[in-house]
């Protein structure tokens, strides 16, 4: 017979020593991505998992004064805040993703107008990779919550989908087929800078009669401070935000107050709603959506007591549409929709 090749002589011998080590490769380390939420007051920063799962949360306050450098700088130490917390090496977050409350050029990365952080047509996406020396996705922020709802959320079942986050603004994201619309420029669904009042409120924006001077925790604070602090009307946000009004007003506070049975408070908000829900109906006109999903802090704190307002209001301003084909719903993932967005579209794309 043969005789038997080198390394099995080797065996037969008993001089090979490593018998039970043929082994497979080792598996290469397990890879996550990183998506940033840069929100107005807060930045937040989340680790995201292959299947989706959150293993660890950063947050840090917006540092809006400092300007565009600082605050990138910023976003930086929260995401290694949020990379240590999960426990992991820096390189294995090959996905970087960061929604900001702009629209963005996707060519150029620049921020476009981000009324909220007072910049317009700043160096957002260069100046982030630069800090973290990779590339990085960055998406508007309601884009990235919209698509966090139909990809991962209550909006997984619709094709078309549209969502509105209220917040300290008010923001817009259309996905259809499961990809961002995001429009010319990467300017589209800004529906919160629709004129639905011409020659109406004054907007952040500078312009007059947008949906945001009406529907925004911004909007509620000019409107509080008209009512409460110039008409003397009584309230129990006085109490709650010591009658100052001028640095925003926290969601809980919000609730705390309509809860309470405070009538400002729920003028306020119901008018806002009422507003919101027309520029639902005017979408459905245009785009007509298999689903609207509202979303943002204002509706996490208030969702179940504004939902039906929003909804009545749509329903009496629908054209073409029967009150039934009307689908909105409340968006379920709360503060993690917008980073998860961002670091889905980091890792799957748009």
């Amino acid at each position: 017979p043969p005789m038997p090749a080198e390394e099995d002589q080797e065996l037969i011998r008993g001089r090979r020593t490593d018998v039970g080590q043929r082994k497979a490769p080792m598996s290469k380390p397990a890879t996550y991505s990183l998506g940033v939420d840069l929100g107005g007051t807060k930045i937040l920063a989340i680790i995201v998992d292959r299947r989706n799962r959150i293993l660890a949360r950063a947050k840090a306050d917006t540092p809006i004064a400092t300007g565009v450098e600082a605050i990138c700088a910023r976003i930086k130490a929260v995401a290694d805040q949020a990379t240590a917390q999960a426990q992991i090496a820096p390189d294995q977050v090959v996905n970087i993703g960061v929604a900001i409350p702009a629209s963005v050029d996707p060519a150029t990365g620049d921020a476009l107008h981000a009324p909220a952080l007072g910049w317009r047509n700043q160096p957002v996406r260069p100046t982030l990779e630069a800090l973290f020396g990779r590339p990085v996705a960055l998406e508007n922020d309601v884009n990235c919550g919209t698509l966090a709802a139909a990809r991962a959320g209550v909006a997984r079942d619709c094709h078309c989908v549209a969502g509105y986050f209220l917040g300290t603004g008010l923001g817009g994201g259309i996905v259809i087929g499961g990809h961002l619309h995001s429009g010319r420029k990467g300017a589209a669904a800004e529906f919160g800078h629709e004129i639905i009042r011409a020659g109406g409120r004054r907007c952040g924006c500078g312009k007059r009669g947008c949906v945001e001077a009406y529907a925004s925790k911004t909007a509620f604070c000019r409107r509080f401070d008209k009512l409460i602090r110039k008409r003397h009307r009584e309230s129990l946000l006085t109490e709650l935000t010591g009658n100052d009004f001028s640095q925003g007003i926290k969601s809980s506070a919000l609730r705390r107050a309509y809860l309470a049975g405070d009538e400002v408070t729920r003028e306020v908000l119901h008018e806002g709603m009422k507003m919101l829900g027309i520029a639902c109906a005017n979408l459905m006109s245009i785009l007509g959506p298999d689903c609207i999903v509202l979303g943002g802090g204002v509706f996490e704190a208030l969702g179940k007591e504004l939902f039906p307002v929003v909804v009545k209001s749509a329903q009496k301003h629908l054209f073409a549409y029967a009150p039934e084909d009307l689908d909105l719903r409340l968006a379920m993932l709360g503060d993690d929709a917008v980073p998860l967005g961002a670091a889905l579209i980091a890792r799957d794309g748009p």
